[in-house]
């Protein structure tokens, strides 16, 4: 059944706020190189085979869900369905390891130190673009998750508000603060009570994860029912989900949504690809 948490008017206010400061404000960095939406995947690499296993990979059921939140802020309704078809997601953030090998291969561009001193090989990668995110995604085999897959995953099977089925709570996931143990990033996958349904990881908190959609604020009122894939025209913006270390916890909702222009590195957002089965 559909959950009945709902954020104070003051809260949703708030979160949008604090949601702004994290993403647009902390760390901005622009990437001098290849901006255009048509870049094409370099061919200077192959991927080792073991990134390019599906072994921790999830396999989510396509089916239909409840997208959206009535409640919240108004880029997230009207609440409204979708059907999806089954799909694959990771597990875990793809990490500053995993990346570092696709830098290795000169596929990936490095990114850029941009403050946050967890440089751990079992840490997200933080500072990818956009472009970077779906390059390396390509180069795995892989692609970067819808909106809709992204949030499907996340609130099923019974249209939560967080992960682990709300409320919000700080201990299951990496937020601001460092009440969860962590001032900044995290280890990937280190709040398993903070998991998916489907035993996903770090949907939640650690790091804002790029999706493959582009951003529009009033994209619920005319969206597609049957696998969305956002607007067809560029919005100059690309949709970023899951709150990220620097925000606080009723920002980490699984309906919270934010545009962030593809061009952009920032110390907050990583992310984690999906494909088909």
């Amino acid at each position: 059944m559909t959950s009945q948490f709902h954020l104070p008017r003051s809260s949703r206010s708030s979160s949008r706020s604090s949601l702004l400061s994290s993403v647009l404000l902390v760390a901005l960095v622009p990437l001098v190189g290849c901006t255009s939406f048509a870049f094409k995947q370099s061919s200077k690499g192959t991927a080792p085979a073991d990134l390019q296993d599906r072994a921790l990979m999830i396999a989510v059921a396509g089916g239909t869900f409840q997208m959206g939140f009535n409640s919240g802020e108004p880029d997230e309704f009207p609440a409204h369905k979708v059907v999806l078809s089954p799909y694959l997601l990771d597990k875990l953030e793809v990490t500053i390891a995993d990346y570092d090998r696709c830098v290795e291969a000169r596929v990936c561009k490095p990114v850029e130190p941009l403050g946050t001193p967890e440089v751990t090989p079992l840490h997200p990668v933080v500072g990818p673009t956009w472009f970077e995110a779906r390059k390396y995604c390509e180069w795995v085999g892989k692609r970067l998750p819808t909106e809709a897959e992204w949030e499907h995953a996340a609130r099923r099977p019974h249209f939560l508000l967080y992960p682990w089925g709300g409320p919000a709570d700080g201990m299951k996931a990496n937020a601001r603060g460092t009440r969860d143990g962590f001032e900044f990033t995290a280890p990937v996958g280190s709040f398993p009570t903070g998991a998916s349904n489907g035993g996903i990881l770090d949907l939640a908190g650690n790091v804002s994860e790029w999706t493959a959609d582009w951003y529009d604020a009033t994209w619920y009122q005319k969206t597609t029912e049957r696998n969305p894939t956002g607007p067809e025209a560029p919005t100059g913006e690309r949709v970023i989900r899951g709150g990220s270390w620097s925000d606080p916890d009723y920002v980490l909702r699984s309906t919270t949504r934010l545009g962030l222009d593809p061009n952009v590195s920032n110390s907050a957002v990583g992310f984690r690809c999906a494909a088909i089965p």
